[in-house]
């Protein structure tokens, strides 16, 4: 018997795994609601970002780790820094979760051409 692996398994776990950090992204929609669906934004990014950061590296998409800090860490940078005093921070503070989501969500599309 032997065993066989696949050199894709980053990949598909990446994929697996973005299923479900995606689906979190329809609580954008209700976060100004709740501190609760804020937090669980929040956290979902917090978790996910490390693994799919590691994947990056192995499979050498540095292109990808540059987009990832110009669409999500700049804004979330420029948003704290610029608006931290607004009255409207609360609604801004999720503008770079909603970026770090359509990232996740393109992310998401081109995932298939890099397991063929």
């Amino acid at each position: 018997m032997d065993i066989i692996i696949s050199k894709n398994n980053n990949l598909k776990k990446l994929n697996y795994w973005l299923k479900y950090n995606i689906s979190t992204s329809f609580l954008l929609i209700i976060g100004w609601l709740t501190p609760i669906a804020i937090f669980l934004i929040v956290m979902a990014a917090v978790i996910f970002t490390p693994f799919m950061l590691k994947v990056f590296f192995e499979e050498k998409r540095y292109g990808w780790i540059v987009a990832f800090l110009i669409i999500f860490l700049l804004p979330l940078i420029i948003t704290f820094i610029l608006f931290r005093d607004s009255e409207y921070f609360k609604v801004l503070r999720l503008i770079p979760f909603a970026f770090y989501y359509f990232y996740c969500f393109l992310l998401k599309l081109t995932l298939d051409d890099w397991m063929d």
